[in-house]
This record gives C-alpha cells, sequence and structure tokens, in this order.
C-alpha cells in the first residue's frame, strides 16, 4: 500500500509535491485561528490555495455566534493581513471569505473541544486535516493554566481527531525550544512519553542510573492536588508560577513554555494510533519576510522586547553572550513550509510522526551582538523621539555575564541620564524610580536568560529534503529557504520598521 502511494507521488512528475493540487476540496479544522501564526497560514491557503473547500476555526466566545463572527470580522476580514486578498477578490471578498471560513463556537481544552453535540459529529465527517495551532506561548505561564493548553488541549483534540474518519492528516505547532536544554546540533526527533532532557544527560554519563520518568497525567494528577491543598487564592499565581518552574528545571528545561510544549508532543505521540502526524518546530518567529508583503507582525515577539527598550535607552546592557546564535524565522517562511509539508505527508498518509525544525541556526546563524549592531544602525539613523519631543540617542550595546555587573551598570547609566536631564543631583523618588527600573530589568534579564545563552542549534534536514521534493514553481510560490535572508537588510529595512508599524503605530510611546 506504501509503495502504491509513493508511485502515485511519483507521478506527478520529478522534484514536485503539488501542493497547491493537495488543497484543493479539503475541509479543514483549525484551531488557535485567531492568532499570529495560524492567522499568517490561513491567508497564504485563501490566497494560494483558493480551491480549499472550509476553513472551519474553533474560537472562544462567551457571547457564543454574535461573539465569533464579530471576532472573524475584525480580527480576519477587517485585518491588515488579508488586505491583498481583499484588493484580488474586489467586490466579492466578503462573500468568499464567508464562504470558505466557518466559525465554530469551541473550547480546546474540554471533550470534543467544546463544540455543540451536532456541529461536533458533522465537522469529524467533513474533516480531511486538522491545525493545531492553540498554546500559550508565556515563558513563565501558571503552571496549571500551561498544562491546560499545552497539554489537555492536545489530548482533547487527538480525542477528537480519532473520530474524523476521512482525517488525512494532523498538523501541531509545537516550537524549537521544547528540546529544552539540549545542546549542540539538535536533531528532528519526536519525544516520547517518559522521556526528558535530564534523563538523556544522566544516562548517556551512566546508563544505568535511574531517573524518574516524565509523565503527562502524572503532572496534570501532581497540578489537581496542588490547586485542592491551596485553601485560598492568595499567592496562587505566583505559586503556579514557581512551580512549573521547578519541574521545568528538574527535568532540564528552561522554562514552563517550553517544557509544556513538549509534554504536549509526547501526548500527542502516546495516543496517535494510525493518525498521520506532522508536527512543526519553528524558532524565534518574527516578522513576514515577502508575503503577503514585508514586515507584517502582530504583537512582539522573541527579540522585540529587547530591541525596542534598546532604543528608548532603556536597555544600555544585556545580560547574555553576544557570540549567542539568536535562532529567527519570518512567519511567512513557517507558513509555506507548513503547507508543502501538511501537502507531502497528507498525500503519503503514512501512520507516522514526522518532526521539521524550521529555524535558521544551523544554516543561516545571527548572533545576539549582531542583532544590536543592525539595530544600533537603525535606530542611529531614525532615533526614537517620545511624546514630549526628547529624542534619544542609542549608544553600543555592552554584554555581561553576570548579574551583579549587569545591574551595576544600568544603574550608573540610568542614573547619569537622570543627572543630565535635570542638571542636579537625583532626588529621592528619581533614586526610587531608578530601583524599580533596574529591578524590573533585572527580572527581565533572569526570564530571557535560558535564550541569551544558549547552547544550541537546530538540525532542519527534513526542510532540506522538503525543498528537494518541491518543483521550481513551488519554490517560488512558497518560499522556504533561510539561507536567502540577508539579516542586516532584513532587520533594518523589514523587521524594525514592520513592529513600529503594525504594533506601535497609533500607540501612545513614552
Amino acid at each position: 500500500m506504501e509503495d502504491a502511494k509513493e508511485i502515485i507521488i511519483a507521478q506527478k512528475g520529478n522534484n514536485v509535491i503539488g501542493i497547491v493540487d493537495f488543497f484543493e476540496g479539503k475541509n479543514i479544522l483549525v484551531t488557535g485561528g485567531t492568532g499570529f501564526l495560524a492567522k499568517a497560514l490561513i491567508e497564504k491557503m485563501l490566497r494560494a490555495t483558493p480551491k480549499v473547500n472550509k476553513i472551519y476555526l474553533l474560537i472562544r466566545a462567551k457571547d457564543k455566534e454574535a461573539a465569533i463572527f464579530h471576532r472573524l470580522k475584525i480580527e480576519i476580514m477587517e485585518s491588515e493581513l488579508f488586505k491583498c486578498l481583499e484588493e484580488m477578490h474586489g467586490e466579492s471578498y466578503k462573500s468568499f471569505i464567508e464562504n470558505k471560513l466557518i466559525p465554530i463556537v469551541g473550547n480546546i481544552y474540554e471533550p470534543n473541544l467544546g463544540m455543540d453535540i451536532i456541529i461536533s459529529d458533522k465537522i469529524a465527517q467533513e474533516i480531511d486535516l486538522i491545525v493545531d495551532s492553540a498554546a500559550i506561548t508565556t515563558f513563565d505561564e501558571r503552571y496549571d493554566l500551561a498544562l491546560d493548553a499545552n497539554v489537555n488541549g492536545p489530548y482533547q483534540l487527538m480525542m477528537f481527531a480519532k473520530k474524523c474518519k476521512k482525517l488525512k492528516l494532523l498538523m501541531h505547532y509545537s516550537t524549537a525550544f521544547a528540546n529544552g536544554e539540549r545542546e549542540g546540533l539538535i536533531l528532528e526527533k519526536p519525544f516520547s512519553m517518559g522521556e526528558s532532557i535530564t534523563k538523556e544527560k544522566i544516562t548517556s554519563i551512566s546508563p544505568y542510573t535511574n531517573f524518574p520518568s516524565l509523565d503527562a497525567h502524572n503532572e496534570m494528577n501532581l497540578i489537581s492536588k496542588l490547586r485542592n491543598n491551596i485553601t485560598n487564592n492568595i499567592g496562587l499565581e505566583q505559586i503556579m508560577k514557581d512551580f512549573g518552574l521547578e519541574r521545568a528545571k528538574l527535568y532540564g528545561w528552561q522554562d514552563t513554555y517550553s517544557f509544556t510544549k513538549a509534554i504536549g508532543e509526547m501526548m500527542i505521540n502516546n495516543m496517535r494510533d494510525e493518525i498521520p502526524i506532522l508536527i512543526i518546530r519553528p524558532s524565534g518567529i518574527t516578522s513576514s519576510y515577502k508575503e503577503p508583503f514585508p514586515g507584517w507582525i502582530q504583537g512582539f515577539r522573541i527579540i522585540d522586547p529587547l530591541v525596542f527598550f534598546y532604543r528608548k535607552g532603556d536597555l544600555p546592557a544585556l545580560l547574555a553572550d553576544p557570540d549567542c546564535l539568536v535562532d529567527l524565522v519570518p512567519v511567512d517562511m513557517v507558513v509555506n513550509t507548513t503547507m508543502a509539508a501538511m501537502a507531502k505527508h497528507g498525500n503519503l498518509q503514512n501512520p507516522q510522526l514526522n518532526v521539521y525544525h524550521v529555524a535558521s541556526s544551523s544554516i543561516n546563524p545571527l548572533s545576539f551582538s549582531q542583532i544590536f549592531d543592525y539595530s544600533y544602525d537603525f535606530f542611529k539613523l531614525f532615533p526614537f523621539v517620545n511624546s514630549k519631543g526628547d529624542k534619544f540617542e542609542v549608544k553600543k550595546m555592552r554584554f555581561f555575564d553576570k548579574i551583579s555587573d549587569f545591574e551595576n551598570y544600568i544603574w550608573e547609566v540610568l542614573s547619569k541620564q537622570h543627572e543630565v536631564q535635570d542638571g542636579k543631583e537625583l532626588t529621592k523618588i528619581q533614586i526610587r524610580l531608578i530601583k524599580k527600573k533596574v529591578e524590573y530589568l533585572k527580572n527581565f534579564s533572569k526570564l530571557y536568560e535560558p535564550y541569551l545563552f544558549y547552547k544550541g542549534w537546530f538540525d532542519n534536514g527534513n526542510v532540506r529534503k522538503l525543498m528537494g521534493d518541491m518543483s521550481e514553481e513551488e519554490k517560488r510560490s512558497f518560499e522556504i529557504d533561510v539561507r536567502k535572508i540577508n539579516w542586516k537588510k532584513y532587520i533594518e529595512n523589514t523587521h524594525i520598521p514592520g513592529v513600529q508599524k503594525y504594533v506601535l503605530e497609533g500607540k501612545r510611546v513614552n
């Protein structure tokens, strides 16, 4: 049977996946559809494969039907991202979108995905593909909430997927950082229940040493017991945050986000049976490289808080290794890789789990020192001006590897800034403000610290194989080659202007 499927693919022609043909007539269920990445994927599917049949968007909404149609209108139909599609369709744009995108009231955390039973039965009969983009991505989220979103969510989705008789593929968005504290070249390996990074490290040194297995259900039971033992909500949030970090560190992950995303992968692998699974692990997703236009972004992404604190003079130094690789990938390249890989494995329909790192560090490396050199060049030409008309002149970024040295330098620089502005000695109020800012930056740096000293880089052999499977036309229409990115040009001419336009424009920045 598998040989026959291989022959069918080969008959499409040498080096062609058939991406556009694959999506024709397909019915797709999308979770997390109003998020940054899923929204970009939906736009590309509608623009590049307009013969896709229906895209069902699972949307949480308190006021049910009225609210989900309102969210569809505001967050998708009227989004800047969809302007190219609107221009393509002109007056028929509204009817085109309404015919293709079907919002469904639901909640991925609940049995049957929180859908009405009649609707869920109908969708289960129609669905060809599932795209799972629902997640909590906050590094230091409460452990209970992160487990619910990133582990229980995939569990409920897999339970639903088993009811979908026509299902050809389930695609799950994870993160390259689910690899935790692995170092060196990190391969595209699936996670199995019971594994952990700590266990890997211990057994590589001492094969017969026992270390507790990591089990998703055990973690969820543990958090349930902890909740029951807390008699009031005072301090609950911090307890849950601290506990998540403690569990992550124990098993070899840098934070609650990467830890729970890895457990979510384990859950999917453990439950998949004969369902073909595709796991896409992007690294740090940034603004669009080309499509539908350069620079589109929704909200601050991984490096943006650092860069935009820096432009205001609020971050004159960084607790980081300047030579540490920053793995970034534009959102449209993630989307294109997703569609190409879905078409490849959806055509084959082998009951396997395939993992793709959509990442740049192993083939087009970029360091923190380079990012801030490029940011410095940009903000020298286009300095930040606050609401009072004050212009901020950036200086070259300083790097420190000790928190105490970092803290002392920040204090020194901020103190001098206040003295220069007023021409007087610091007042008690100013000293309190500086202390508060230094403490904030210290905590902010600690949150980012695992990524600012990261010692791994991501193999993307499966993406390179995917490129080899694509026709020249597909490579042009679905650009996935991160080696083509000139990082200096991209950061200075595309990414920073994109963040300023699509995230900061219209907001008052003091």
